[in-house]
């Protein structure tokens, strides 16, 4: 198998840029609104575009996105007018991703703002960093022992009478080695600051309690100029996360400190036992293995909200600070921190939903702070909420026409005997596909390939498909004009290429192309066997035609102007990465929404407008 893709994933910190030059190009505008030329470098940069072996694909691959991008920013006008922003699905949703932005606002605002490193401050993190310590150390679960012990050092019994009488002690043939960066700061000043021979007060761990006497320091040696440099990398790396971690466990502390939070337990059991009946049902159908994780996904939390019903969605879950939050708004920070559990024990599904309301409530704490400050208005907040509500209107929109489109068993069969008079050849292929709703599924499948795993058995392992599940991985061969995007990109490849992850109308594809073939005959010949099969590749075609004709609508009604000069100039790294956003006070996002490919509607539109007099 020719992998020639692989997709990465890189964590997207807190502390990325969010400003973007005043003097930038316009690359398009839509309507009244412009895609500047960062932000159009922005979502291609920071969305996979794998080029499938596709010589001189960039040009080619530019114009997709920016044309996609164009689509949305239609899309989402068009459902604006048509009301759709005031539905609750997408007011709760924007509501929970804008809470995100308006956290990470404030993260900056109390933490980074005030992470700056004195020389005095850098002068002892490089004094540490040349020296090791070698230490021993007395270890009790019971505080009361420990300091027993401390109380008898201090009246002048030897450490080692103690030590060499403790089980600890045959762990540590060799001291205990401690590097600069290795312990937390509060334990590392306390440990750096001993004089040889001396030992510390009794420093409570996760585990118990420690007593640490330095034996010796070892002078770390510095080789060559190049080992300087990575030990400089390494020391300011380490200083600037030691700082930042002081100033965030401080605000942290002072913030917390009043704070009052108190669940509904009748709501939370019912919601518990909601929670386990999904969970279980779902490891049953899906027959995941007992060690592995099992993770609530969208449609579980639809179902969820449906048992529940209104009244109890609406109903106080939390009261926090006199203030309460509803059920309804924990299930949509589930829907995206992505619960899951390690087992199916009730107690453990308890303790991991207990555990996922508490993360809630600290974080609804700090996202009413931020709201207090105003940090929703601020423009680099602004700038991407307006891109992932332009995302969410379109697939709005988009799946408010998709639920639209029905098949009649009329127009099966007619659509049935016109392929049967088609002779025409037809370019058919045969892939391997991996298609999920979750893209760590998609990471996970790639790092297993990385490892040396076949990808037929991941797919049939991953696949949420069941026709590939059920055939070895495969989907039988297929016309290119059939399943979407990924019929129209399998027919520029080459068998071996992979491609992927798209986003397609049923979550992420990722796929190989292993045959392809002319055909130049129907291969259906008895219309009440493959009956629901027609009318699935009859309702994606019609799904495709509806896509290109309404793009090609709003285009007309909105107007689009697309500057092809810088387009054409602007400078992008083809990059084969997924990228997630990592937020300030914690949650994960993808960097940019994963716009589904959207051009073939370009096409058309130009013809259409060559042709007005």
């Amino acid at each position: 198998m020719n992998i020639r893709f692989i997709l990465l994933l890189l964590l997207f910190s807190v502390q990325i840029g969010w400003s973007q030059p005043a003097d930038q190009k316009i690359i398009a505008k839509v309507g009244s609104e412009i895609i500047s030329e960062s932000e159009f470098i922005e979502r291609y940069e920071l969305t996979p575009q794998l080029v499938a072996g596709i010589k001189g694909a960039e040009d080619a691959l530019k114009k997709e996105v920016l044309y996609s991008i164009v689509a949305e920013k239609l899309w989402a006008l068009e459902a604006e007018s048509m009301g759709l922003d005031n539905s609750e699905l997408i007011k709760s949703t924007y509501r929970a991703i804008e809470k995100m932005y308006v956290r990470d606002a404030l993260y900056r605002q109390e933490i980074l703002s005030k992470v700056k490193l004195s020389d005095e401050y850098l002068i002892e993190a490089f004094r540490r960093n040349s020296l090791s310590l070698d230490l021993n150390y007395l270890f009790s679960e019971d505080e009361a022992e420990i300091n027993d012990f401390f109380t008898q050092l201090i009246n002048g019994v030897d450490f080692y009478s103690i030590f060499l009488k403790r089980p600890e002690s045959t762990l540590q043939e060799t001291p205990y080695v401690v590097s600069y960066g290795q312990m937390d700061k509060n334990v590392e000043d306390i440990l750096y600051d001993l004089k040889l021979g001396e030992f510390t007060r009794p420093i409570k761990a996760p585990n118990g309690w420690y007593i640490f006497r330095l034996l010796s320091t070892e002078q770390k040696v510095i080789e060559d100029a190049q080992q300087a440099e990575e030990q400089q990398k390494y020391v300011l790396k380490v200083a600037e996360k030691t700082f930042t971690d002081s100033i965030y466990k401080d605000f942290y502390s002072k913030f917390f400190k009043d704070a009052t939070a108190e669940t509904n337990r009748e709501l939370f059991l019912k919601l518990a036992d909601l929670v386990e009946e999904t969970l279980k049902t779902r490891s049953e159908k899906e027959k995941i293995p007992a060690e592995e994780k099992v993770y609530i996904v969208p449609e579980d939390l639809y179902k969820i909200e449906t048992e529940l019903g209104p009244e109890l969605l609406n109903a106080e879950f939390v009261k926090m600070n006199s203030q309460f939050a509803t059920i309804s708004d924990f299930l949509q920070e589930l829907s995206i921190e992505k619960f899951y559990v390690d087992s199916l024990d009730n107690n453990h599904i308890k303790g991991r939903l207990n555990y996922a309301v508490k993360i809630f409530i600290e974080h609804e704490l700090l996202s009413r702070e931020g709201y207090k400050r105003g940090l929703q208005n601020l423009p680099e907040v602004q700038r991407y909420l307006k891109m992932w509500r332009d995302y969410y209107l379109t697939e709005t929109l988009r799946k408010e026409i998709s639920e639209n489109i029905k098949i009649t068993d009329e127009e099966a069969y007619e659509y049935f005997l016109e392929k049967n008079r088609d002779t025409t050849s037809l370019l058919e292929v045969k892939i391997i596909e991996v298609l999920t709703e979750d893209l760590d599924i998609i990471r996970t499948v790639l790092d297993e390939l990385n490892a040396g795993k076949d990808f037929r058995e991941l797919a049939v392992k991953y696949t949420i498909r069941n026709e590939a599940r059920n055939n070895n991985g495969e989907l039988g061969f297929f016309p290119v004009n059939e399943h979407g995007e990924i019929g129209r990109k399998a027919a520029l490849m080459k068998i071996g290429d992979m491609y992927g992850p798209i986003s397609v109308e049923e979550g992420y594809s990722l796929f190989e192309l292993i045959e392809r073939r002319e055909s130049t005959s129907f291969s259906f010949y008895n219309f009440e066997e493959e009956k629901e099969r027609i009318k699935v590749e009859l309702r994606y075609k019609k799904y495709s035609d509806a896509l290109i004709n309404k793009s090609v609508e709003l285009a007309n009604k909105y107007g689009v102007d697309v500057n092809e000069d810088a387009l054409n100039s602007v400078e992008v790294l083809n990059t084969t990465t997924v990228v997630y956003r990592y937020f300030g006070f914690g949650g994960r996002l993808l960097a940019v929404p994963m716009t589904a490919p959207n051009d073939l509607w370009i096409k058309p539109w130009q013809e259409q407008e060559n042709q007005t007099p």
